[in-house]
């Protein structure tokens, strides 16, 4: 069974999805993922992709600062390839 802190991200994460969904956004969980990204919202009709690390509401603002030092180097333009296979 899952960890106390497993579900709670689990839960975090789904909610930010739900969100996203309601408002008519593309969006989906990396579940499992031991990536830097554990949920992803596209905007297809202001064409924003938006990556999103989750992290519990008690991190310090200091850990919160250097993760996003370190995520903001994700940030900027980039060619979008879509297919089928």
């Amino acid at each position: 069974m899952p960890n106390a802190n497993y579900i709670k991200g689990v839960r975090k994460e789904r909610k930010i999805v739900n969100e996203a969904r309601e408002e008519g956004l593309v969006s989906f969980r990396s579940a499992g993922s031991h990536s830097p990204i554990d949920v992803v919202i596209i905007n297809s009709k202001i064409k924003l992709i938006k990556l999103i690390q989750c992290k519990p509401d008690s991190m310090s603002g200091a850990a919160k600062l250097r993760l996003m030092e370190q995520l903001g180097k994700l940030n900027g333009v980039y060619q979008v390839w879509t297919e089928v296979r």
